[in-house]
């Protein structure tokens, strides 16, 4: 069978076409808009983690027995600041962001919190499982950031360890407690809260 000749559309069915193109391309671009508008919302703009909204907003209910918070903050972060610039600091924390994904499990929530200051949500782990995380973190974060002038500067991270709280705020104050404790006793370590 021979194939059947196209028929090209007429003007008014093309620009039927034409129009219905554009208004897939605006549809399209709104979309994309709104989308991008929901990322920005919810995350870090240098690191791309969750930021403290979005850790409010889906932690804000009771927290699931078997949920685990830690509360992690940068030793030494602030001399980087002054000494070689934020430049140099943005890209420590960028680093440190990579890092930190790459230690904890594929289903925990990191969060860029502020700062120097970051969360670990970690869902299904209780208290001796996020201990291990937080190790592994901690020794993550550890090695040596190497800058794009090749310099290196080192930071370490001090991290709080609760579960079980009754409320997101029961977490937070007590994780908070356990940071402080860390960095009180020469930071670079893991507290697991009392």
């Amino acid at each position: 069978m021979w194939p059947t000749a196209t028929r090209l559309p007429s003007l008014n069915q093309a620009q039927h076409i034409e129009r219905a193109i554009a208004v897939l391309d605006v549809a399209l671009a709104r979309d994309d808009a709104v989308a991008e508008l929901r990322r920005a919302a919810t995350h870090d703009d240098l690191t791309g983690l969750l930021n403290r909204a979005a850790f409010h907003h889906r932690w804000a209910g009771s927290p699931d027995p078997q949920t685990a918070l830690l509360y992690v903050d940068l030793d030494g972060f602030k001399p980087i600041n002054d000494a070689i610039g934020h430049q140099a600091g943005d890209a420590v924390l960028v680093e440190v962001a990579d890092r930190m994904r790459s230690a904890v499990r594929p289903h925990d929530d990191v969060v860029r919190l502020g700062g120097d200051e970051f969360a670990v949500v970690c869902p299904g782990a209780g208290v001796d499982e996020a201990q291990v995380i937080a190790e592994r973190l901690v020794g993550a974060v550890s090695a040596p950031v190497v800058l794009a002038d090749g310099s290196t500067v080192a930071v370490s991270a001090s991290v709080g360890v609760t579960s079980a709280g009754t409320s997101l705020d029961d977490l937070v104050a007590r994780a908070d407690a356990a940071l402080y404790e860390a960095k009180r006793t020469g930071g670079g370590r893991v507290v697991v809260a009392s």
